[in-house]
């Protein structure tokens, strides 16, 4: 029997060993991807990183599940920005 994974496709990395380790699936390859690097690269994309991912801007998810939950394929997303640095121009006038 084929088992089917769908219920883990988006799920950080993480929380879909979580749930395939407390199903009794502890041998799982995880495979990372990437789409190919821009050919205009826009800045965000230097937060598409290890480090950008430890800072919390960036997520490793679950993009696709084989062998019956034995290879999870995973790919790298932005999932916050960092708050731009205000600049004098942008910031409003203090309260006296």
């Amino acid at each position: 029997m084929r088992l089917t994974f769908e219920h883990l496709l988006g799920l950080p990395a993480e929380a879909a060993l979580a749930i395939l380790h407390s199903s009794g699936i502890l041998d799982v390859e995880v495979v990372p991807t990437a789409a190919p690097p821009r050919r205009h690269p826009v800045p965000e994309d230097r937060y598409r990183t290890a480090e950008g991912e430890a800072a919390g801007y960036a997520s490793t998810r679950v993009i696709a599940v084989e062998e019956d939950g034995r290879r999870l394929i995973v790919s790298r997303f932005l999932t916050g920005l960092r708050p731009q640095e205000e600049s004098p121009t942008n910031s409003s006038p203090q309260e006296e």
